[in-house]
């Protein structure tokens, strides 16, 4: 996404209430909705940031460094020009180290917690597979960790379904008779 969201990608002319999204690994295109089914914003607080960063930034990269560099009048996009992401990871560790998280956690860390956190809305393997432009179910393992939480809606879900399949079945059986 930082060598890749360009702001035209956001809600162009042709577009208004969409997103171009492309993954930097596969080159797979998505445009996700900005507004559900009745207008209401999906990403309130991300739609004003983006707001203003098109209003001010008309061209270019979206994810820019909030500084200037000292040789270059505007700010830089994180990504530099051989493609390398080391200056933003060290900014997100010590973003991690000031907020007091866990040090295991690292820039990467994000994409599979959003995974995780994904399956734990019950989210389906095509619907993760749709966020994450996945081809295969194979990579979810991946990025979308198992908890407790979703071995509990596990279970949840299967005694759900068990009662009812019994209540269908009592009902049943009260009709024959």
């Amino acid at each position: 996404m930082f060598g890749s969201f360009d702001i035209s990608h956001y809600r162009p002319t042709e577009r208004p209430n969409s997103v171009r999204i492309v993954h930097p690994k596969n080159g797979e295109e998505a445009w996700w909705p900005l507004l559900d089914e009745t207008g209401i914003p999906l990403f309130p607080e991300l739609m004003d940031e983006l707001d203003k960063i098109k209003h001010i930034s008309p061209q270019g990269l979206v994810f820019r460094r909030d500084h200037a560099h000292r040789r270059a009048a505007t700010p830089l996009p994180w990504m530099t020009p051989r493609k390398d992401l080391r200056y933003l990871r060290s900014v997100v560790k010590k973003i991690i180290a000031e907020a007091g998280l866990r040090q295991e956690l690292s820039f990467t860390s994000f994409r599979h917690g959003g995974f995780t956190e994904g399956a734990d809305s019950d989210l389906t393997d095509a619907e993760l597979r749709a966020a994450g432009r996945h081809r295969s179910s194979r990579q979810l393992p991946t990025y979308a960790k198992r908890t407790g939480k979703q071995l509990i809606t596990a279970t949840k879900k299967r005694r759900e379904e068990r009662t009812r399949s019994l209540f269908i079945r009592l009902n049943a059986n009260r009709s024959s008779d």
